[in-house]
């Protein structure tokens, strides 16, 4: 999404003609007639790194700044009260790519004066490997140019562009051409960018043509062959793949604005889009080549360097991927092979780094196999740390560290072959766009060794763990139907050694996770799965936990989902003044209760690797304590039981002021317990009794029905008819009516129980 066009490129091209309109067949579309955006077509960029144009904005997967609403996906760009941007860029990268044919979205813009720059436009899919303009660049909508802001047009005045690597006798070097027009002043339309218009694309293998509502509209075009029809070598780039970006930028060089002062649009900004569509030309001599996730998938045990007979398929040293030796590892044959006759043999020599990587041709689209194992071999005597990588275009790079006496997968130092086995949500990577299989890295090492290794493969996932009822992460009351083991389901890490251990005063149980920041300015820990949970059953429940603190640092609580870093991820804040969910940082324990809808825009609940997570970015904590956190389901029938029952318990809450719950007569010591089927706030309960009523009683709540606040503590209370009014103010999800005395020689009896 550059603009900065050369002249060579312009030197290059004449005059050139549209399309003529013809058929066409749709042959994939995204309407966004669901409730959510569709992650197996779309994946984000999140950052503020400028992106290559100085731009202002942090992009975000944050639901605030991309979400589905009304059949339409919308892009809002926002403002804090700082005077930061966040908004949103999706792509299609590793999901959704084609090749040839029409595109068409159906857009309407925000006021973009001045300073935003949104676009609907495409990058050919060998991005990770041939880099930008290398894979070519295909805009098909950008607006919010300089020129267009001095003149006063920008909300009418639309660019399309083309961006490319030229190689000739004349000129090597990235080339760029573009045009821009004006809706109203060039085509005549009724209405500017702040309207409905289709942005389309025609894509042949020997032109393309960008438009505006109808193909006479165009706004540029470019013929990749000569005046002779010859195809030129110079636009392969556009004769390959491209996946679909849409986005809106703050600043940067299209605007010209560089300072967020002068950003004025008013904000928050929305791009509405209605659809977007692909369709086949109906040509004679090409088609539409729709490329989807699933097209491409990998399964089975798949070979990076392996023989082994139970490999599916391996990947082809030269077409396929290369390895590439990076530095300090010299290729010995000193060892007989883990398997087969081929093996990987390295002698590494002291006092530098060493590293090398298995570099794929193309991405490869390993979605089966975020919840699966990187196997191999390992031979060495070596003690010192040795990295373990995997690269993705569309999550960067992660590293597992085999540690000596430590985390090691399976690894001994004893000179002789190991396998080990790492599960793959150990690497917080894209796996739909694997550029780099597997990598090694040491530092240097103070005597020479040797470093073998053999039989490397993936194996795909396993099926995910599904829990429902209650599940406990860390709770010694909750009675579970599932509990996350420490040390066998995951484990609990405080990042960094950011939290000390102080002394405990449990909610629950003995135990309670008590602590203080050490001082690094910052905090955070999480409670981490080994593999992917599928915590669906869990949709309309809650993620509760008992929490407390005096500290007025601001910390956050969060969830997170899948494998790329800061994708999937959600925090709920907690800021002194504005704490949510009723928390008072009062030193005294208060139970929190998440509903998960909070969560679940942004987490996927399908395929969650943190459980739980604290957070605190600006500065240390002196003070915080949590205890039971567990997972409990979404709303159940209201249920109520008693100890004793004359009649049914069931008719105090039937509705009916003229049926009774009654206890057996001659019974003091009576319990009545309502299940509400889901915590949720409750300001009042009233409760009407019938002549036989209590002299004494209490009211206590509850979150989890085993741990009971008293509310009220009533004695001496007159007999005969009355209606009690218990303000409350709290959320339980059980309340539960403790008899201590009767008035009448009978038992209890109570008309109707209203919570309110």
């Amino acid at each position: 999404m550059r603009l900065k066009y050369s002249a060579v490129a312009l030197a290059i091209f004449g005059t050139f003609l549209s399309l003529p309109s013809h058929a066409k067949t749709l042959v994939w579309s995204d309407e966004f007639d669901g409730n959510k955006i569709d992650k197996s077509v779309w994946t984000y960029d999140v950052g503020n790194s400028g992106w290559g144009n100085s731009e202002l904005q942090t992009y975000t997967d944050d639901s605030n700044n991309a979400y589905v609403e009304d059949g339409k996906l919308i892009i809002q760009a926002t403002k804090d009260e700082e005077g930061n941007f966040n908004s949103a860029r999706l792509k299609s990268l590793g999901r959704l790519s084609y090749k040839y044919g029409t595109i068409e979205a159906r857009i309407k813009l925000p006021d973009l004066d001045a300073g935003l720059w949104p676009a609907f436009w495409q990058l050919g899919s060998d991005f990770g490997q041939s880099g930008w303009p290398a894979c070519g660049e295909l805009d098909i909508l950008e607006a919010g140019m300089a020129e267009a802001l001095n003149e006063g047009t920008v909300n009418s005045k639309v660019s399309g562009a083309f961006h490319w690597w030229h190689e000739s006798e004349s000129y090597t070097g990235q080339a760029d051409y573009g045009q821009t027009k004006n809706l109203i002043d060039d085509f005549e339309l009724n209405s500017d960018m702040q309207d409905y218009h289709i942005y389309g694309m025609t894509w042949t293998p020997d032109s393309i043509v960008m438009w505006i509502d109808d193909e006479a509209n165009e706004i540029i075009s470019l013929s990749t062959s000569d005046e002779n029809g010859i195809e030129q070598a110079a636009f392969d780039e556009f004769r390959q793949h491209n996946f679909l970006i849409l986005n809106m930028a703050v600043g940067g060089h299209f605007p010209e604005i560089y300072d967020k002062a002068d950003v004025t649009a008013p904000m928050p900004a929305k791009m509405y889009v209605d659809y977007v569509r692909i369709y086949d030309n109906d040509a004679s001599d090409y088609s539409t080549e729709i490329s989807t996730s699933s097209d491409t998938a990998k399964s089975g045990d798949l070979g990076v360097y392996s023989e082994g007979s139970h490999i599916s398929e391996t990947l082809q040293l030269g077409s396929d991927t290369e390895l590439y030796v990076w530095n300090n590892m010299t290729a010995v044959s000193n060892s007989g092979a883990a398997e087969g006759s081929n093996l990987l043999d390295f002698e590494i020599a002291a006092d530098d780094w060493y590293g090398m990587g298995f570099n794929m041709n193309y991405d490869l689209n390993m979605m089966n196999y975020s919840n699966g194992h990187l196997n191999f071999q390992m031979k060495t005597i070596n003690t010192d740390t040795i990295g373990i990588g995997i690269a993705s275009t569309g999550g960067g790079d992660a590293w597992v560290d085999l540690v000596n006496d430590g985390e090691s997968y399976g690894l001994k130092r004893d000179g002789q072959w190991h396998q080990v086995s790492i599960p793959l949500s150990k690497f917080g990577i894209d796996f739909y766009t694997v550029s780099q299989t597997f990598m090694i890295r040491g530092g240097a090492p103070s005597e020479a060794f040797e470093l073998s290794i053999d039989d490397i493969y993936f194996t795909e996932s396993a099926d995910k763990i599904t829990p429902s009822g209650n599940f406990t992460l860390y709770s010694e009351t909750v009675i579970a139907d599932y509990t996350f083991d420490l040390g066998t389901n995951g484990n609990l890490y405080v990042w960094e050694n950011t939290l000390t251990d102080t002394t405990q005063s449990p909610f629950e149980g003995d135990e309670s996770m008590s602590y203080s920041s050490s001082g690094a300015g910052w905090f955070g820990l999480a409670f981490t799965s080994d593999y992917y949970y599928d915590l669906s059953a869990y949709e309309s429940g809650s993620l509760n936990f008992a929490l407390k603190t005096t500290s007025n640092t601001t910390f956050s609580i969060g969830m997170k989902s899948g494998s790329v870093s800061d994708i999937g991820q959600k925090w709920i804040e907690f800021t002194n003044g504005s704490d949510p969910y009723n928390f008072a940082r009062d030193g005294e324990w208060h139970e929190i209760s998440i509903p998960l809808s909070d969560i679940s825009d942004e987490v996927d609940l399908a395929n969650v690797i943190q459980l739980f997570e604290l957070l605190g970015t600006n500065g240390d904590i002196s003070d915080i304590e949590i205890d039971n956190i567990y997972f409990s389901e979404g709303s159940e029938a209201a249920s109520i039981s008693a100890t004793s029952e004359f009649q049914s318990a069931t008719l105090a809450i039937d509705g009916d002021g003229g049926t009774r719950w009654e206890s057996e007569h001659g019974v003091d010591n009576v319990s009545l317990t309502y299940d509400l089927g889901a915590k949720q706030s409750i300001t009042s309960v009233e409760i009407d009794w019938e002549t036989a009523n209590a002299a004494s009683y209490a009211l206590l709540g509850s979150v989890d029905g085993q741990n009971w606040t008293n509310i009220a503590t009533y004695t001496a209370l007159d007999s005969g008819e009355r209606t009690d009014v218990i303000s409350v103010d709290s959320d339980y999800r059980y309340l539960k009516i403790d008899c201590s005395e009767r008035n009448t020689i009978y038992g209890y009896s109570i008309w109707e129980i209203r919570v309110n």
